[in-house]
């Protein structure tokens, strides 16, 4: 696999469905061999309880399966959400001019210890 696959979650999307997506996803990368899959999150829907707990299945069922997993297509919310949880570094939204989407720009504050 290249890198260029892409699996896209259909919606709507309840937390019901979830199981089911994982199920789906896992089949299509053992299909494919592994490597690193783009998942298409543009019809899970706004930010909550659904979004998140698709992004964290899908994660764990990546690592089960042998492969990295990217998520595209998450509305403004759902990547703002993952990124205050710390999830948002393989969550991709709208890039910024001059910017790569699912990107976290870093800084070093010169008043920090080393150490």
């Amino acid at each position: 696999m290249g890198g260029r696959e892409v699996f896209v979650v259909r919606g709507p999307v309840g937390l019901e469905d979830v199981a089911g997506v994982c199920e789906r996803f896992a089949a299509f990368v053992q299909v494919r061999g592994g490597g690193e899959v783009t998942v298409d999150l543009g019809e899970v829907g706004g930010p909550g309880v659904v979004g998140l707990e698709v992004v964290a299945r899908l994660r764990l069922t990546a690592r089960r399966v042998g492969c990295r997993v990217r998520f595209a297509g998450g509305g403004e919310g759902l990547v703002g959400l993952l990124g205050w949880l710390g999830l948002g570094g393989e969550v991709g939204g709208e890039a910024e001019e001059g910017e790569e989407a699912g990107r976290v720009e870093e800084c070093v504050d010169p008043r920090d210890a080393t150490g």
